[in-house]
């Protein structure tokens, strides 16, 4: 789905109103699988129109699930909406520095930890 100018940021802005309020445009509640692998007309989307890399996780912590996804592929956003989107959802957030940094930790000590393993198993 390649959206551009007025129209996507329209439809942006449609959706996270959706997303907030629960209710799809006909007032109904949470939409199905089916209408969220729709595009706006409807129509179920492509293979070819899906993003290559679409990794969507959750994790079931006690109390409070929390979720991951990664989407990677060709930019199909206008600069409007890229813009936009930036507004309105920052990179430099406490959040994002301190996932960064637990990440980068977590990284560093899986390494280290490879590193003694395989530092006691080797012989010279």
């Amino acid at each position: 789905m390649v959206n551009t100018g007025k129209h996507s940021l329209t439809m942006f802005f449609h959706n996270e109103a959706q997303s907030i309020t629960g209710k799809t445009a006909s007032g109904r509640g949470p939409m199905s699988v089916q209408e969220l692998n729709a595009g706006p007309s409807g129509r179920e989307l492509s293979p070819a129109s899906r993003y290559p890399v679409d990794l969507r996780l959750t994790l079931p912590l006690p109390g409070r699930p929390v979720f991951f996804s990664v989407v990677a592929g060709r930019e199909r956003r206008s600069s409007e909406r890229r813009a936009a989107e930036r507004r309105r959802h920052p990179l430099h957030t406490i959040g994002n520095i301190l996932f960064m940094l637990t990440s980068l930790a977590g990284i560093y000590a899986l390494a280290l930890f490879a590193i003694l393993l395989l530092g006691n198993s080797l012989e010279f």
